[in-house]
């Protein structure tokens, strides 16, 4: 378990002693740092198991025992099954300390596994049935004491291992022990290609059998658990296990581990033979096939611990699902004894690889952060998974085992690309227990919400590369304008993996960090989290911040953020309430409209004022009608001028016509309003109204002469005329003011005419 964080935060200097005598606790800084001694053992462990009791090797040398599958199921059972006694060794764990016991326990169990080199002598002396009851007893006094240390040696990582660290503990680990895996393959390999006979297993099973001693050695250094931590455990054990089997979350976590490891120990149990027999690749490749898995496993081992860490494990659990189905899939659909046949193995090889590995990896952060809740019991929930683990491992085989006795007379025929044969039941089963799995995940507890389609959303929305790029750049960037920039770019990557490293800039001491990460949220596709983290930035007490969050909540399109937004309206600052105003136009929030209406009558600024008319045209306050035209009236800057007008525009109907002339008219005012104006004509003669076409024929020459003023004179009379003749209460009300603004206003005023054309082919399209 983690330390409280003001533990975790003291240095890493000599481990002190506790006022009753017993040393202090270490730091999870000291722990940290004897991570690479578990690291380590791990490697020499998996080096020590794949050449002695699991793997390719293993089974291959049972089948040139002559044992057939039901016995080699048998064995392959038997390590797994004595897991079951787990919870009735787990007090004796804690009572001797769940590093001794596991310590000793791993350097114990090589001596059992040293009788396994006499196998082929017993094998000639007492036949086949003999060397089988011999590889037995020795598998199972190495059982034995294999669950023995495995139940200290769960206890012992959940305290070792910080939590917040626990899924790039893991992914380290796996990328060592992958690695490790990859040297035993390739000389597992050369060693049987080169060799013949048992004693090249033998050979094996040595090599396996130093290594073993070597991790010991390893793990004799790592740090140990607190014997504190372990008398809670103790006293509490038995009830503790009535309550792990009360606790209905756990329960389904058992189902769904169980359910997983039963399909995946029973296609996983006899690939080997699968491929050998059925597929026709020599021993060496079935042997050098786990490279491909080693080197999926390798690749992808960071990512699946970054992800979980960052995301939770159960996503993460139900992608690995997916993935596990798809080896069985493959193997039905591989070519038989075809020299494409090794090329496709190593591929979906591969792919298992990163199946595995992203099962593991999510898995393991699953059973200790989220699983295992009740701190004080965990040696009760550790040894009841443990127990079930095992037995659901041992099953696996078992039952392949005897499905393939049963299914040996089934005669290989093929379907299109598709293969049945004798192992196709057990790939059957496996992808349905896989299934059902795969159902009950939704289930599982967590802390936290990210679904399976929020996690698959990550990495479809926006420009995922792009976003992991700038992900690594910002986690990397010491320097201010370094963070300034990577912040800035990662809202235009508009991708949700981005979310967190722009919570994190939102609380950057740089004031400009600060600015652009709120900037960039606003770019970003909305999300709760992010939402609320700008609702209380815009609550807190940085009105420089204020207004661009207020803008940030707008742009989003988040209806979560109206609460805090109408809350602004009320902001001692006048920008941060402007700003809330557009912001809740922008949302389309109508119920704002007397609050944002009451802001802009009492509001003495008059371009303070332009912004709340801004809004309630986008709200489409027709109410505010003739404040807005009084507004304009009195507005002198041009801009504003033409925010007004938009306001008004709006209020009409559709505003793109006035938007798609205002720069026209801005920058040539002569010559986009008289073009404008024969676009009217046009609807006018469609119209047969042959006057008011004549009409406007002479406003477009005077605005095109430059006589503004004679032009105004004759828009105002077509707007005199068209006025009152349609069914649009707003246009016509539009047009009345827009009458008495042409006879009085400054003809200069470019957004005056604009807004009447804008209003009059409104009214002409509607009435079409």
């Amino acid at each position: 378990m983690s330390q409280p964080a003001s533990t975790a935060q003291t240095s890493a200097g000599p481990t002190s002693s506790s006022p009753s005598g017993q040393p202090a606790p270490l730091t999870d800084v000291e722990r940290i740092r004897k991570i690479p001694w578990l690291v380590g053992g791990d490697a020499f462990n998996m080096m020590f198991v794949l050449l002695t009791f699991s793997g390719s090797v293993f089974v291959l040398y049972l089948d040139a025992l002559g044992l057939n599958t039901e016995q080699i199921g048998v064995l392959l059972a038997i390590v797994p099954f004595c897991g079951v006694l787990a919870p009735l060794i787990a007090p004796l764990t804690t009572r001797w300390g769940y590093k001794r016991v596991f310590v000793t326990m791993r350097g114990l169990r090589v001596l059992p596994i040293s009788l396994m080199l006499f196998t082929p002598w017993v094998l000639q002396r007492y036949g086949q049935q003999g060397a089988y009851r011999w590889l037995a007893a020795s598998i199972l006094a190495f059982a034995l004491m294999r669950a023995v240390s495995e139940t200290g040696n769960l206890s012992w990582r959940k305290e070792i291992v910080p939590d917040s660290i626990r899924g790039k503990v893991t992914a380290i680990t796996s990328m060592t022990t992958t690695a490790a895996s990859i040297v035993v393959v390739l000389l597992a390999a050369f060693i049987i290609d080169r060799g013949s006979g048992l004693m090249r297993f033998v050979l094996l099973i040595g090599i396996g059998l130093a290594a073993g001693v070597l991790a010991v050695l390893f793990f004799s250094q790592a740090p140990s658990e607190d014997p504190a931590s372990r008398r809670p455990a103790q006293a509490q054990h038995w009830s503790g296990m009535k309550l792990a089997m009360r606790d209905r979350g756990f329960r389904l976590a058992l189902l769904v581990m169980g359910l997983t490891t039963v399909a995946t120990q029973i296609y996983n149990s006899f690939a080997p033979l699968f491929l050998k027999e059925q597929v026709g690749l020599r021993e060496g490749t079935v042997v050098l096939l786990s490279m491909g898995t080693y080197i999926g496993a390798l690749l992808s081992s960071y990512f699946w611990g970054w992800i979980t860490d960052r995301y939770s494990s159960r996503p993460v659990i139900q992608v690995s699902l997916l993935l596990l189905m798809l080896p069985p899939v493959a193997w039905s659909f591989l070519p038989r004894f075809d020299a494409l046949s090794t090329i496709l193995a190593l591929l979906i090889a591969f792919a298992a690889g990163i199946a595995n590995l992203a099962w593991q990896i999510s898995w393991n952060h699953y059973l200790y952060v989220n699983a295992i809740h009740a701190a004080a019991n965990r040696s009760a929930y550790l040894a009841l998974y443990f127990a079930w683990v095992s037995v659901m491992v041992g099953l696996g085989p078992y039952l392949a085992g005897q499905i393939l006795v049963l299914s040996q007379d089934v005669a290989a025929w093929r379907l299109g690309l598709l293969y049945i044969d004798s192992y196709t039941p057990i790939f059957v089963a496996s992808l349905a227990l896989l299934l059902v799995s795969a159902v009950l995940v939704p289930r599982l507890r967590t802390d936290k919400g990210v679904t399976l389609r929020d996690f698959a959303g990550m990495f479809i929305r926006g420009n995922p590369v792009r976003a992991m790029r700038l992900l690594v750049q910002y986690n990397q960037t010491a320097d201010e304008m370094g963070r300034i920039i990577t912040a800035e770019r990662m809202g235009d990557v508009h991708s949700p993996l981005a979310n967190i490293e722009l919570l994190e800039a939102i609380r950057d001491p740089s004031f400009n960090v600060r600015y652009e990460a709120i900037h960039s949220i606003g770019r970003m596709p909305d999300n709760p989290e992010l939402v609320e983290t700008l609702a209380r930035v815009l609550e807190g007490s940085e009105p420089e911040l204020g207004m661009v969050t207020a803008r940030a909540l707008g742009r989003m399109g988040d209806p979560r953020g109206i609460p805090a937004l109408r809350k602004a309206l009320d902001s001692p600052y006048d920008l941060i309430k402007v700003n809330a105003a557009r912001a809740l136009a922008n949302l389309g929030d109508v119920a704002s409209i007397p609050a944002i209406r009451d802001r802009m009558h009492a509001e003495p600024n008059l371009r303070l004022k332009i912004g709340y008319a801004s809004a309630l045209g986008k709200l489409g306050d027709t109410e505010s009608l003739a404040d807005l035209f009084d507004l304009l009236a009195r507005t002198t800057h041009t801009t504003g001028r033409g925010e007004v007008g938009l306001a008004i525009a709006r209020l009409v109907g559709d505003e793109r016509y006035y938007l798609q002339h205002y720069h026209g008219f801005r920058r040539n005012y002569a010559t986009a309003a008289a073009q404008a104006v024969l676009d009217l004509q046009k609807k006018l003669r469609r119209r047969d109204e042959e006057t008011l076409a004549e009409t406007a024929e002479v406003c477009a020459d005077l605005f095109g002469r430059g006589d503004f003023a004679g032009a105004w004179q004759q828009l105002a009379r077509i707007v005199r005329a068209v006025a009152g003749t349609g069914q649009q209460q707003v246009a016509q009300e539009v047009l009345h003011h827009l009458a008495g603004m042409l006879d009085t206003m400054d003809v200069t005023r470019f957004e005056i005419p604009l807004l009447t054309l804008h209003t009059l082919d409104h009214l002409l399209s509607a009435e079409a």
